[in-house]
């Protein structure tokens, strides 16, 4: 049975999230509308999710593909996962995600069947410093950088990636500037920034940025959520019209 009260209800599945440290968000449902699922392969699209925490993004994923994947949501909090675990077994692709229990650094390392290589590998990674102080423990692990650097998330995910596969990441502005000279250093990556603003008068808050292995290029577009009346953007409708049950 699920409890409709605890959670986001969205066009084709809910997601419950009251044991995630992390609600579902904006920066999420960006991510999980606007990362790249198309490819040349009929084969399942294969997928990484780190830090899935509700599950949300996968399950935007699976949506989008209609099924046609297999992907792998992980997540350091136990709680998490489990929340995670029952959202995609009351969804309608149970079959098509598993979550596990474990660290990027250490997947394939108890698992030998994980596969070797991912066509996307998407994370609404940790993006707070240490030094912010949260009277929750979990909250405080889902937010911090400290278990997983952004640069070490890239340099894993490199690791993990197809030939021809994509990374996707949202991450506040200024973090995703900052990892977008780190991957320019590491040359032969072509990036694709999606600058955030919530209305057309504020600064950029976040960004989405996509990874592609490839000659080194770096393209920067622009989002404004909201309209100055307080509607939501044409933009930013075609990237989540298909989930929000309003829209």
């Amino acid at each position: 049975m699920i409890n409709k009260s605890d959670g986001f209800s969205f066009k084709q599945f809910h997601v419950s999230h009251a044991d995630c440290a992390m609600k579902v968000g904006t920066d999420g449902i960006l991510l999980g509308g606007w990362a790249d699922v198309n490819t040349v392969s009929p084969a399942p699209l294969k997928v990484l999710d780190i830090g899935t925490g509700s599950g949300l993004i996968s399950l935007m994923l699976a949506q989008r593909c209609q099924g046609n994947l297999q992907a792998i949501a992980i997540d350091i909090d136990a709680s998490a996962c489990e929340q995670a675990k029952r959202n995609v077994d009351n969804s309608p692709w149970s079959s098509s995600i598993a979550v596990k229990h474990v660290a990027l650094q250490a997947l394939g390392q108890t698992d030998k069947a994980e596969p070797a290589t991912f066509d996307l590998i998407v994370s609404n990674p940790p993006y707070f410093a240490h030094g912010q102080e949260f009277t929750d423990d979990a909250r405080k692990t889902a937010r911090h950088t400290g278990s997983l650097s952004h640069q070490e998330l890239i340099d894993c995910a490199l690791t993990l990636l197809a030939p021809n596969g994509c990374i996707a990441l949202v991450l506040p502005y200024k973090s995703g500037c900052e990892l977008a000279t780190y991957c320019q250093q590491l040359g032969s990556l072509n990036l694709t920034c999606l600058n955030i603003k919530t209305t057309p008068k504020k600064p950029y808050k976040r960004m989405l940025m996509r990874i592609r292995r490839g000659q080194a290029m770096l393209e920067n577009k622009s989002l404004t959520i909201h309209e100055p009346d307080g509607s939501y953007s044409k933009d930013y409708q075609d990237i989540t019209k298909e989930f929000y049950l309003k829209m």
